[in-house]
């Protein structure tokens, strides 16, 4: 990315900024707790491919300023905790140059009956990152500029 890791940790450490560049999202809402902080939880209406609307919650579980922001999936209570163990993104900052070099690594562990569907997934996240990814690299066009 054509930015700082300081710019873009703060990019993706607030929630309230996920629409600007997660898939999917169309609004952030009932966030609680300082953005780029563990433990700032917020919920995202994300917009499904059927054209339904879901609520998710999340969590920050780590964060280490600049160089490190990951998020979880609150699943206990809701129909996903029936497939999912875990499902997680964690963002990893190194500088390289004058600019930031970003990976993003999802973790899903399905349950049950749902890990026949592991390929599947895989192959969807992978599509989910290169789009965040991208859209990431629009957010810092040339000069890095946010």
């Amino acid at each position: 990315m054509a930015a700082t890791p300081e710019k873009v940790y703060d990019l993706i450490s607030d929630p309230s900024r996920l629409p600007e560049w997660w898939p999917r999202v169309v609004r952030v809402e009932d966030v609680s707790g300082k953005a780029g902080a563990e433990r700032t939880r917020w919920t995202c209406v994300l917009g499904a491919d059927s054209g339904r609307m879901l609520r998710l919650d999340y969590r920050c579980t780590g964060a280490t300023r600049p160089e490190r922001y990951e998020w979880e999936h609150e699943l206990e209570g809701t129909p996903y905790e029936a497939h999912l163990a875990r499902q997680s993104v964690e963002a990893r900052l190194v500088a390289e140059g004058s600019g930031t070099l970003i990976t993003l690594t999802t973790v899903n562990s399905l349950k049950g009956t749902a890990r026949i569907a592991g390929f599947t997934m895989k192959k969807g996240q992978r599509g989910l990152l290169d789009e965040a990814l991208s859209a990431l690299a629009g957010t810092f066009g040339e000069g890095g500029e946010d």
